[in-house]
């Protein structure tokens, strides 16, 4: 009887949280957050990042154990830069490993069928604990509505990112360290973040390439591949928000940890 009414005092409890997180947020909280977070320095002298997983926990009242769980996204959702590492979607690489860095058009954010892969990863990435429905429209809504932002972006301004890296591994071979369509989105919308990038390579000595795109120069097909994405996206997160679920349902997998720490600090009362 005790535990039954810990459990459902906590799940209540991360419901209501999650529910306030949702009605404060509004529709364009995650480019809102974005837009705020802090710029890391050119070049930077201390590490920084930005990731699906921060811009989430910056809703309101989100609580810990979830924005905890949310880190499992990091790996389709994150920029990283530093003065000893530089990296995207939870892959990192020494600068001292680094052998080139590529730049590529901001055209190139949105090839075809990126959209729903990159939502569907997001459902992969999290495990199936209570709320996770809640935890993956709120990430899902950031990733398309920072992607829209940055497509709009890029239709005003061609702009070269900086989202490919070319490090050595264990055995000393290259490898390509490559940042998805959030880590493009947020250099996109972030200038600073790749101007670190490209101040901590040539502080190195490290080659910078412009990966030249076949499509250079024509401006009309360009506008046409642009407004496409674009309403990719716009479809895709009109479909996400037509099937959010109640936030009553929202538990977001705080309920059973905050249940298994009440039951650690206290002794079951007697019924």
């Amino acid at each position: 009887m005790w535990i039954r009414r810990v459990g459902e005092d906590a799940g209540r409890r991360a419901g209501a949280a999650l529910a306030s997180a949702r009605a404060r947020a509004g529709t364009d909280w995650a480019r809102r957050a974005l837009e705020t977070h802090p710029k890391p320095g050119t070049p930077p002298t201390q590490e920084w990042e930005v990731s699906l997983a921060g811009l989430v926990g910056r809703l309101p009242r989100v609580p810990g154990p979830a924005v905890r769980l949310l880190h499992l996204l990091d790996g389709l959702g994150q920029v990283a830069v530093g003065p000893e590492q530089v990296g995207f979607d939870g892959e990192s690489a020494a600068w001292d490993k680094v052998l080139e860095i590529r730049c590529h058009s901001t055209v190139d954010l949105l090839p075809d069928v990126v959209v729903d892969r990159e939502v569907d990863r997001i459902r992969e990435f999290l495990p199936p604990v209570p709320g996770r429905r809640w935890l993956v429209t709120r990430a899902a809504e950031a990733l398309l509505t920072v992607a829209l932002a940055a497509t709009a972006a890029a239709e005003r301004q061609e702009r070269s990112l900086p989202c490919e890296i070319v490090a050595k591994n264990l055995l000393g071979r290259p490898k390509n360290l490559a940042g998805g369509l959030f880590a493009a989105s947020a250099l996109t919308l972030i200038p600073e973040a790749g101007e670190a990038v490209l101040a901590a390579a040539r502080e190195r000595g490290i080659p910078v390439t412009v990966v030249e795109d076949p499509m250079t120069g024509l401006h009309a097909e360009r506008a046409a591949q642009l407004r496409g994405a674009a309403d990719r996206l716009t479809e895709a997160l009109r479909r996400l928000r037509a099937a959010e679920p109640e936030p009553t349902k929202a538990e977001a997998g705080a309920a059973a940890l905050a249940a298994l720490e009440q039951l650690r600090a206290r002794p079951p009362a007697q019924d």
